[in-house]
């Protein structure tokens, strides 16, 4: 039985809902954990009754009201990224797998989850948004590093001096994690001691890839794939560019898509996925459920022009991706 944990509150349970039935619809023999605050009983019921109506699946709820308090999220608008910190605790295996809200999978996770993980700590994709952050030199702000340029601030607490040292830098929106190997060398406790001592710009994602660094497998493209954002990719170096655009297609059936890139947020955007994803969304309890953006979109302005109406696109020309080559929108 494989062990996946989501961590959410209401405010995305629709599209932790998606990420459930994509595991569903290709996946069995499931121990599900959901870690969650802020989650109205309606949800938890929805999500639950998709869950146990699945092939030999089931659910642990564990109510994470007030475990980080003591942390600040930055711009998230809650404490649920540090929810997979406690997973050493809270699940007894010797092995998770963690998602986002706002991931779905394509595919039969089995080899994947079972994959050889006893010289790391955790696995994950590259983060190739921070390498833009690193090259833009963007100025940075923490209540004990004080504020500085992204390059200082990665030379000083994790000795990043180019491009070439984020290769293990991972996102911490996909997280295998060796729960077994984590308890022998308290990774847990560890974690919340330098919690009280650095309060890391990126959170949890910077945590993580602090304490466990040369313990951190980093998976394929083909394994994990995340959709960034046009402006990341406009600010990183053009080889990993354009080795990036590759994948940047549905024909490489992707086990598991990372949506930095939010079909929701951006409905008129031409995101590989998308298409999956609102069939996936059309077989949970919040088929009918939209957002704003989703509803009505509009934008007229010198690089955009766009207008989308219930997911009907009556207009969308762009010209702010010229670098992407053939690509029309990313």
């Amino acid at each position: 039985m494989m062990n996946i944990a989501l961590g959410f509150d209401s405010n995305f349970a629709p599209y932790a809902a998606v990420t459930i039935k994509s595991i569903l619809l290709h996946n069995k023999n499931i121990h599900f954990y959901i870690l969650y605050d802020n989650l109205n009983q309606t949800d938890i019921n929805k999500i639950d009754k998709l869950i146990n109506t699945g092939n030999n699946c089931y659910v642990d709820w564990i109510d994470m009201t007030g475990k980080f308090d003591n942390l600040d999220a930055g711009e998230w608008p809650s404490k649920t990224v540090y929810f997979p910190v406690a997973l050493p605790s809270i699940c007894k295996d010797d092995r998770i797998l963690f998602l986002d809200a706002d991931v779905i999978v394509n595919g039969n996770l089995e080899n994947f989850y079972n994959q050889d993980m006893s010289d790391f700590y955790i696995g994950g994709a590259q983060d190739l948004g921070i390498i833009t952050t690193f090259n833009k030199n963007e100025l940075l702000s923490s209540k004990t590093e004080g504020k500085m340029h992204a390059k200082e601030y990665y030379k000083k607490l994790f000795n990043y001096n180019n491009v070439e040292d984020f290769n293990s830098y991972i996102n911490g929106g996909v997280l295998l994690l060796n729960l077994e190997l984590m308890r022998n060398n308290n990774i847990e406790n560890k974690m919340y001691e330098i919690f009280k001592k650095i309060d890391f710009v990126f959170n949890e994602q910077d945590c993580y890839n602090y304490v466990c660094r040369n313990k951190i497998k980093a998976f394929s493209q083909s394994e994990v794939f995340i959709i960034f954002k046009t402006h990341t990719l406009q600010n990183i170096p053009p080889a990993i560019r354009a080795e990036y655009l590759k994948n940047y297609t549905e024909d490489n059936k992707h086990l598991i898509v990372h949506f930095i890139k939010k079909p929701w947020i951006e409905p008129e955007e031409n995101i590989p996925y998308k298409k999956i994803f609102y069939k996936i969304k059309a077989k949970t309890p919040y088929k009918f459920h939209k957002t704003s953006k989703e509803i009505f979109r509009f934008k007229y302005s010198k690089k955009t022009k766009y207008l989308s109406i219930l997911g009907h696109t009556f207009f969308n020309k762009k010209d702010d991706n010229k670098i992407f080559e053939d690509k029309e929108s990313l």
